[in-house]
């Protein structure tokens, strides 16, 4: 919606193609507080953040089209076709653009190897956010949470004001992944048990889940013979990662970036397919709704600037990401402008730090000063035009002090 809002503002003719029976996407489920603060200034919930965005999408008179699955797309050549299958039959949309903001998935318990039988009680945290906030059920009554990231600490705050007579997070690392300001609001503030360095080994339950197997884990995550412990629950509820929801445009022939498990992207959120742009959590996951906002907004500008015909650069600028980062974007630098290249990274440290700015010789183009780092916020830095002209790639780090 954001994208679309944009580029309908600069007078493009605009459509929205949506599977689901509204617009909104995951904030619809998100109830709690604390979008916005960047964009509005304030703290929304997450369908009072949607709900500005379709205000401007009815006000601007954008086209969507609602219950639309896109059966397969042609992006070659300078007409794009995009197939779609909705109830009202099977259409054909001809464009010159398209913006892909897909968003991301769940891991499930398969992904993190977790054994045990397959009984009914086993959720990911997304599912238990639909069910309690947009149908009003509980999914259980003795609860346990696998993760310790912003979701799993905000799924466990909204199930113990919902009546879940106990709950425990637990998480292999030595303190909670997410926000320091998640971990004292959900947690802290609640007293919700919590085990760090901890895992679950198996699931116990034939019909009905009736409990799980813990068992303590060293600094690499290593399982410690002889800590397994039998806890008893009705429902485990995973909270384990999210993972971009990129195959269609692999499919399409794009770039994938196996750090991001998203699309390699260019300064204007373009793929490597041209005329195709991708925006939000599809490229990486983003900690703030307002950055992936932000990302979309620069999509949008990417795709005035590519039906323009804007210039390019001679020679496309390749950016790395070096030591200490474990996920980088944009991933090269192809378009002639003056504004800032916008960077966004996540740290594989914690603390101090220089953010450096170097290109493909070594040489420090920039730097810029963090008082404190950690994996669990994406960082933000605006790398100056100007001194990238006479490089050929730069490479982004993260130096502890």
């Amino acid at each position: 919606m954001a994208a679309a809002v944009r580029l309908a503002e600069k007078g493009y003719d605009v459509a929205i193609i949506e599977r689901k029976e509204e617009l909104g996407g995951i904030l619809d489920q998100c109830i709690h507080d604390g979008f916005g603060t960047k964009i509005f200034g304030t703290a929304l919930s997450g369908p009072e953040f949607a709900g500005s965005f379709m205000e401007r999408v009815e006000k601007l008179g954008i086209s969507v089209r609602l219950n639309a699955y896109v059966k397969s797309v042609d992006a070659g050549g300078g007409i794009k076709k995009i197939t779609t299958v909705s109830p009202e039959g099977v259409d054909v949309i001809k464009t010159k653009s398209i913006i892909y903001a897909i968003g991301c998935r769940e891991r499930h318990q398969f992904e993190i190897k977790m054994g045990g039988t397959r009984p009914a009680g086993v959720y990911t945290a997304g599912m238990v956010q639909r069910l309690v906030n947009l149908y009003g059920i509980l999914p259980g009554r003795n609860i346990l949470i696998v993760g310790g990231g912003d979701v799993g600490m905000i799924v466990a705050r909204h199930l113990h004001l919902e009546g879940a007579e106990s709950i425990m997070v637990v998480f292999p690392e030595e303190f909670f992944a997410g926000l320091p300001r998640n971990a004292q609001q959900c947690i802290l503030d609640f007293g919700i048990p919590y085990r760090p360095r901890t895992i679950v080994k198996e699931i116990v339950g034939r019909e009905r889940v009736e409990g799980a197997v813990l068992v303590r884990v060293d600094e690499r995550w290593n399982p410690i013979p002889g800590t397994e412990e039998f806890y008893p629950c009705d429902t485990v509820v995973l909270s384990v990662g999210l993972i971009p929801y990129a195959k269609k445009l692999a499919d399409l022939g794009a770039e994938i970036d196996p750090r991001t498990r998203g699309p390699a992207v260019n300064e204007f959120f373009e793929t490597t397919v041209s005329g195709v742009f991708a925006a939000g959590n599809l490229v990486q996951i983003f900690d703030y709704v307002d950055d992936a906002v932000e990302s979309a907004y620069l999509a949008a500008e990417g795709v005035e600037k590519f039906l323009r015909g804007d210039a390019k650069l001679e020679k496309r600028i390749i950016v790395k990401a070096g030591e200490n980062v474990r996920s980088l974007t944009p991933h090269r630098i192809e378009w002639e402008d003056e504004k800032p290249v916008v960077a966004f990274l996540r740290p594989a440290l914690e603390g101090r730090a220089w953010i450096t700015v170097s290109d493909g010789d070594g040489q420090l183009l920039k730097k810029f000063f963090r008082q404190y780092v950690r994996p669990s916020t994406l960082e933000r830095v605006e790398i100056p035009r100007e001194i990238l002209q006479d490089a050929d790639e730069v490479v982004i780090d993260v130096r502890g002090l």
